[in-house]
């Protein structure tokens, strides 16, 4: 900075003003900083800047499995949107590891990230709670943990369950299995929640069918999918909690010599891309993961720059998307 300020016949104060964006220099005066900069080939020292602002200007995302298309969005667009507002986001896959997880969060404290946006591995605050004792900000996305009441942004799984429920119920199905995720997450209970909830106001005119607990991923779904096609009475239409799994047991039934939707139906949830180009394209209940993410930066911003409080807790709607896979009940 000294040599800076010597090549421009400025003060070192000024050179500071300058590349910390304050007000009070004029125009010539910040060109004239500038121009010796790029001919100097000055570069702030990132860590010295850190330790007099108490800011890295660094966002830290934990997600659970990045290879998940649903994580792989939410990465994408909040990094997209983190470096909007001068943030870079440096990412951890805890591959729903609650050990992993925590040693993540060590790391992140050490690194002095400025916040976390926080997927948890599981129902447990203890990373949470970690990250509140060292005072690091952090938003919880996606899976929210039981009777977490700190900041969060998360679809509202109830009422995505009941979308669901009630499509099926509306075309005519009276049979209808449902493929759930983990069950030691609180979204996968609240999913099949809504669903149940909505079957029952039917009453004894829906008959009890087994929920199969998947794992998220296709290979799951297609398993869960071919148990159900072995029970005596096979069901005419199918929920499954996400996308991949649905995808798994569209693959079962047309192994198994069935069409779909003509001999069963089959519905989604999230709306990942692959979903609209199966055959037939996948009925879905859409959640906007691009909005999941933004949301959730947005949020962290406000909380950092003191414009919002740490309780707010924001819920996504979700949206029917109706394609190929449902169809009436025969």
């Amino acid at each position: 900075m000294k040599r800076v300020a010597e090549q421009a016949g400025v003060s070192v104060q000024t050179v500071s003003a300058v590349i910390n964006d304050k007000p009070g220099i004029t125009r010539e005066t910040r060109e004239r900083v500038l121009a010796a900069i790029e001919h100097l080939g000055y570069r702030p020292f990132s860590i010295a800047r850190s330790l007099r602002t108490g800011r890295t200007r660094t966002i830290a995302l934990v997600v659970s499995d990045i290879a998940n298309p649903s994580f792989a969005t939410i990465a994408s667009v909040a990094e997209d949107h983190a470096h909007s507002f001068g943030y870079s986001v440096v990412v951890y896959n805890t591959h729903d590891d609650i050990q992993r997880e925590a040693s993540y969060m060590r790391t992140a404290i050490e690194r002095w990230v400025d916040g976390v946006l926080f997927v948890s591995a599981e129902d447990q605050m203890n990373s949470l709670h970690t990250l509140e004792a060292a005072g690091i900000p952090a938003v919880a996305i996606d899976r929210i943990p039981e009777n977490y009441e700190g900041p969060s942004v998360t679809l509202d799984n109830v009422r995505a369950g009941q979308m669901a429920a009630r499509h099926l119920l509306d075309l005519g199905h009276r049979r209808i299995a449902h493929i759930a995720g983990p069950l030691k997450l609180r979204l996968a209970r609240e999913r099949l929640s809504g669903f149940r909830a909505t079957l029952d106001l039917y009453g004894p005119a829906i008959p009890p069918y087994p929920v199969y607990e998947g794992d998220w991923t296709c290979r799951s779904g297609y398993a869960a999918m071919k148990r159900l096609l072995d029970a005596p009475t096979r069901p005419t239409a199918v929920f499954a909690a996400n996308d991949r799994m649905a995808i798994g047991a569209m693959q079962a039934a047309q192994q198994a010599g069935l069409r779909v939707p003509d001999d069963i139906s089959l519905i989604g949830l999230d709306d990942i891309e692959v979903s609209a180009f199966q055959n037939p394209p996948l009925t879905t209940v859409r959640q906007s993961f691009a909005d999941l993410a933004t949301t959730g930066v947005r949020l962290l911003q406000d909380i950092l720059d003191g414009k919002a409080d740490g309780c707010r807790q924001i819920v996504i709607e979700p949206a029917l998307v109706c394609r190929e896979s449902t169809s009436v009940a025969l």
